[in-house]
Parts: C-alpha cells; sequence; structure tokens
C-alpha cells in the first residue's frame, strides 16, 4: 500500500482564538525542541552524550517558560520526542543533528489520537476535531471535513505556521500497491541501448528554462509570474533598506532583532513578501513537474545538481597582501537566480509524483552536460551565446539546453546498463551503517554536523 501525504491551508478558516491557541502550541512546542538542543550539545560537549533523554518535565521548571504549564501535555511531549528521534537519527548516520529553529523558519506541532476524534461522514470522507485538551471537559477547538475515511487517515497531524500562514497535514493510505523505483529500473536492463534510449526521456534544469525536455518540451514561468516575482523582489529590498536604515538610527544593541513597533512592521512585510514569491515558486512546480511527469516515456532522467555548492558565496581572491576582485556581485546574482527558479523541487516533485504513473526516475552525473555534443559526443564545443552550442568536430549547431537534455537522456541509459542500483551498492552501505552500530558511540560527529 502506498502511503501518501495532504496540506490544507486553514489560515482562513480559524478564528481568532483557533488560530491563537494554534500559535501557542506551535510556540511551545519548538521552545521545548530547542531547549533540548541546547541540552543535548551541552552533554556532547562534556562528554555525557549516554546521558541524552527525552525526558521535558524539568523545562518547564525553567524560569521564563511557566508559560509551558498551560500547553497540552501531549503537545510538549510529542515535541520531545521528536527531537529525540532526530539526535537517534544522527547517531545512526542518517541525517545530522537537530539545529535551533527561530521564529522566522516554518514551525509545527504534532497533533496525536489524545487531541482529536475522526468521524466517518459518508463513504470517501470523514470529519477531524481538533479538542482544546485532553481531559473530559475538553471542548472543540477546530473542526474540518478531510476527502479521506477514517482507516485510511493516519492517526497523527501536523499544525504549520509561517508567518500567518496555518496548514493541517496528515498522511492517508491510498490502497494503490506501486512498484519500487529499483524494481522498475531492473525490468528494463535487458533492454538494448537503443530500445532503452527510445523509452528515456531526460531533463535539463536550468534558469532561462527551468524544463528543457529531450522530447522537445519547454516549461518556462508566465509572463506574469516573472512579473511577479520581480514585483515582490523589488519591495522587500525596498522594506529591507527602510528596516536597516531604522535601525542605525535606533542605534539597536542586536543588528538581527526588531526592537520597535516600527521595525517589527517592516519585519513582517518582508515577511509577506518572501511568502508570495515562494507561493508563486511552489505554485509552478507542481504545475511544471505534474505536466513533466505526464509527458514523459518509461524512465525520466534528471542531473544530479550540486545546488549547495552551484549557490556558494564568491571565496575571496588575494594577490600578496591585496585583494582583488573575485567578480562576486555576478555570483550572487548568478546564485539568485538558481534560487529563484527552485530547480531542487522541480526535481523532487518529478520524482515522488512519477511513482503515481508507474515511472521510474534516474539522477546522473552532471558534469559537462552543457559542452558534451549529444551527436557526436564531442567537447570540442563553443557557446557563441546562453541559448546556442555548436560542435567543432561535427559542425553542427544545436540548442544548449535540448542538446544537454538528450546527453543526460544518453547518460541515463549508462547508468541503468552499468547497474549502478544493483545489490552490491545496497550491501556495501549495509556494512559502513553495521560498523557504526557496532561501534556506538553517543551521537557520533554531531556537532561537527550540526
Amino acid at each position: 500500500m502506498a502511503i501518501r501525504g495532504f496540506c490544507i491551508n486553514i489560515s482562513e478558516r480559524l478564528r481568532s482564538n483557533q488560530a491563537t491557541t494554534f500559535a501557542q502550541w506551535i510556540g511551545a512546542a519548538n521552545v521545548v525542541r530547542n531547549q533540548k538542543v541546547g541540552e543535548y550539545r551541552k552533554l556532547l560537549s562534556e562528554g555525557r552524550g549516554s546521558e541524552i533523554a527525552q525526558g521535558y518535565s524539568h523545562i518547564k521548571k525553567c524560569s521564563g517558560l511557566e508559560f509551558l504549564r498551560e500547553v497540552p501535555v501531549q503537545v510538549l511531549r510529542n515535541a520531545a520526542s521528536g527531537v529525540f528521534s532526530d539526535a537517534e537519527a544522527a547517531r545512526k548516520g542518517l541525517r545530522k543533528f537537530p539545529k535551533v529553529k527561530g521564529r522566522n523558519k516554518k514551525r509545527s506541532v504534532l497533533i496525536t489520537r489524545e487531541l482529536f476524534m475522526l468521524e466517518p461522514l459518508d463513504q470517501s470522507s470523514s470529519l477531524l476535531t481538533l479538542f482544546d485538551n485532553a481531559t473530559k471537559q475538553r471542548q472543540k477547538l477546530f473542526s474540518l471535513k478531510l476527502p479521506y475515511t477514517p482507516e485510511q487517515l493516519a492517526r497523527q497531524f501536523r499544525v504549520s505556521r509561517q508567518g500567518n500562514k496555518f496548514t493541517l497535514s496528515g498522511s492517508f493510505d491510498d490502497g494503490v500497491i506501486n512498484d519500487s523505483n529499483d524494481k522498475l529500473l531492473k525490468s528494463y536492463a535487458h533492454l538494448d541501448d537503443e530500445t532503452l534510449l527510445g523509452n528515456i526521456t531526460g531533463i535539463d534544469r536550468g534558469v532561462v528554462r527551468p524544463i528543457q525536455t529531450s522530447d522537445g518540451l519547454i516549461i518556462q514561468y508566465t509572463p506574469e509570474e516573472v512579473e511577479s516575482l520581480r514585483k515582490q523582489a523589488r519591495k522587500k529590498a525596498r522594506y529591507q533598506r527602510i528596516l536597516a536604515r531604522k535601525k542605525r538610527l535606533n542605534k539597536n544593541k542586536n543588528k538581527h532583532k526588531c526592537e520597535t513597533a516600527g521595525q517589527r512592521k517592516l519585519a513582517a512585510k518582508i515577511a509577506k513578501a518572501d511568502a508570495k514569491m515562494a507561493d508563486i515558486r511552489k505554485n509552478f512546480s507542481h504545475q511544471a513537474s505534474s505536466q513533466v511527469v505526464k509527458s514523459a516515456k518509461l524512465i525520466i532522467g534528471l542531473e544530479d545538481l550540486n545546488l549547495k555548492g552551484m549557490t556558494k558565496r564568491a571565496k575571496p581572491k588575494q594577490d600578496g597582501r591585496q585583494f582583488v576582485k573575485n567578480k562576486a556581485r555576478a555570483k550572487s546574482g548568478l546564485s539568485r537566480s538558481l534560487l529563484n527558479v527552485a530547480l531542487g523541487r522541480l526535481g523532487d516533485y518529478i520524482e515522488y509524483k512519477a511513482v503515481d504513473y508507474g515511472k521510474a526516475t534516474v539522477r546522473v552525473s552532471a558534469a559537462y552536460s552543457s559542452k558534451t555534443h549529444y551527436a557526436c559526443r564531442s567537447r570540442d564545443t563553443v557557446r557563441p551565446n546562453q541559448a546556442t552550442l555548436i560542435c567543432r568536430r561535427c559542425g553542427a549547431e544545436e540548442n544548449a539546453d535540448e542538446n544537454a537534455a538528450k546527453v543526460v537522456a544518453q547518460r541515463t541509459v549508462t547508468y541503468i546498463k552499468e547497474n549502478a542500483f544493483a545489490d552490491k551498492a545496497k550491501s556495501r552501505k549495509t556494512i559502513v551503517r553495521r560498523k557504526k552500530k557496532v561501534d556506538d558511540p553517543p551521537l557520533v560527529c554531531e556537532l561537527a554536523s550540526g
């Protein structure tokens, strides 16, 4: 069975008292989380990693945190349990050590069965009711109709907040059985190269053309979306300048904090502009990924882009004792453009939506894909402009993005034929994990990874 998720924007459905209660729960859960992260780090620095536990009762006794006593204990327990699970996962090498999360980040609270009730409405929907506490005198806090039966829904939900936007998310079982990505790839490995290439759609992701497939499909932001992004970016930059000037004139002790009501209003306007740009990018990513997956062939090849490395700040250059130009402004502009089109999110959405259509996805190396000619495989090429690639060996002139998409499709054939997803690679990873588990030091390398 396939477990899928859903996310519903409930901001406009909340009354003021409901929004206040959810905000208190989310804030309390985040406080407990941050306190536990600090506690874990202190124990690690003192060499007492074995003493790490998920208890939280002592946090309510801390000075200034008495408000936690007004929050249901289930909320605090779930927060402490979640951060403890993250720390345990870091110990096993599955993820990085949890970090402290600030107010400007998206925060959430996990709501378990003590605080909600599910009632069937008909054969395909149910009513979710959240309560203000888990006692016998509890009162209804919020209700929402969900298009799933109680049997399909998981026994926990999450309410998230970013700025003034509240969302409710959860998971459900759709009853559909899908083959795994590796199983699908293995079922195509016996085909010859030409037949296999005919079943592959290569995708090149870029700034000018966020999506260019080897089949000729081009997906770009609409002029309206581009103009809206520019408008919000200009608005954000203007508010940032005003806020910086106010902080300077006010002589703020901490330049990262807002110390007056006017400064907080400007910070809220900046957050609102950020949220609008994020919504535009997310909406485009959903629509583009759906269109790509529906039109793609049985196998989808994606470039494995190192976006973190591509968007790093330019390193300073020195000539003796003097610093020389390092083109930092141009590099910052390129990084901003890469992040603005959300290329990483596009790839992630394509991967998870391909499962619904029974299609496999492969990430291949992106090295020299923009310089290699797909027809003669030569790297002796020139780019007279961003959109054109000319091969010096055979003299062919191609669209650079479409050529790169075809190169990705060819590399996908090589990847599948070389059986890079075979059991040998998996067993090697398993052996490494077992070695870490045998040594079992308390939370290996968390401080470095954190």
